[in-house]
């Protein structure tokens, strides 16, 4: 007799099995996370790499990453001043069949399910909406909730809807401009018209949406002076930038590509090789220096130090130009 400690714990298995593999099909069922991993296939890449190798924005390579690591497709790891990803060694090498073996995940549903009917009791007193949530997901469950009072395919007028969102809410101009902002109603002059219930994808595009705005917003931007140095021959490309989040990584990428713009540097990047050139941070814009000075004028006074002291415009330098900043 098969003991049941050792089914039960089977079970478990093919349950945590599956939902990997849903969580992991579901990564991939993406346009933008599939091009990442391509280019991860070639070699690990920090943000900015991705973004150029893509077409895309750092803010959404970096909202994809998240969503990467969760499934633990992608692993990082700090070289110097950077952050780089690479692929899960094996993970890709899994076959379809044990993706899909298991059933269908209904925990998952049930959860959405639970935690939607917990907005709807906190939020909601005998059908009225007592306050309007802060956080984003809270408050697309009110928006449906109220939807949820027109009829699909039927016109209103501004009069009808504002009537029936005030029997929910007293402020039904801040509800009314959310039903369009949210995509739950389209407007035509003062002609209203319910769209119907989102579908999956179209909350997934409103997340990252969200996603992107605060992290924008959260993301720390330090300003500095930065290097490409020739070891070999003692040459040296300056630069300078408010976000020095990712111009040392774009410098190595077009390089390493061939595309670099500044034909001198590409050129002795593809006779001496990699190894003859380093990339660096020189210095870095501290507002402790002067509280009262833009990070803008701060930068100015580093570029200046730095450009006396390396003399980036002689034969000792690769910059053509009298400005450094990117």
């Amino acid at each position: 007799m098969i003991d049941s400690m050792e089914i039960k714990s089977n079970q478990s298995k093919n349950t945590g099995a599956h939902a990997d593999g849903l969580a992991l099909l579901k990564a991939l069922a993406d346009g933008t996370r599939m091009a990442m991993v391509r280019a991860l296939i070639q070699r690990p890449m920090c943000v900015e790499e991705l973004a150029t190798a893509t077409g895309l924005s750092a803010g959404t390579i970096s909202f994809h990453l998240r969503k990467l690591e969760q499934v633990r497709l992608v692993t990082k790891s700090r070289s110097q001043y950077y952050v780089l990803y690479e692929l899960a060694a094996g993970l890709l090498d899994q076959s379809l069949r044990s993706l899909v073996q298991a059933g269908p995940d209904d925990g998952q549903q049930r959860r959405l399910r639970r935690r939607r009917e917990q907005v709807r009791r906190t939020f909601f007193s005998r059908g009225r909406l007592v306050q309007l949530p802060r956080q984003w997901k809270k408050r697309l469950v009110v928006l449906e909730e109220i939807a949820a009072d027109f009829e699909a395919g039927r016109d209103y007028d501004e009069t009808e809807v504002n009537t029936r969102i005030s029997r929910r809410f007293e402020d039904y101009c801040t509800i009314r401009r959310l039903l369009i902002d949210e995509g739950k109603m389209t407007r035509s002059g003062r002609t209203y018209r319910l769209v119907g219930p989102s579908t999956p994808k179209q909350e997934g595009v409103m997340e990252e949406r969200s996603e992107l705005k605060r992290q924008y917003k959260e993301t720390p931007h330090q300003a500095g002076v930065f290097a490409v140095r020739n070891t070999a021959e003692g040459k040296v490309l300056l630069g300078s930038s408010l976000n020095l989040h990712g111009p040392l990584n774009k410098h190595r990428f077009v390089l390493e590509i061939g595309s670099h713009r500044n034909a001198a540097l590409q050129a002795d990047w593809n006779r001496l090789g990699p190894s003859a050139f380093v990339f660096e941070v020189l210095e870095v814009v501290d507002p402790q220096d002067d509280p009262e000075a833009s990070a803008e004028d701060l930068l100015s006074i580093l570029e200046k130090k730095w450009t006396e002291k390396l003399e980036p415009f002689s034969e000792r330098g690769y910059n053509t130009g009298k400005k450094i900043r990117e």
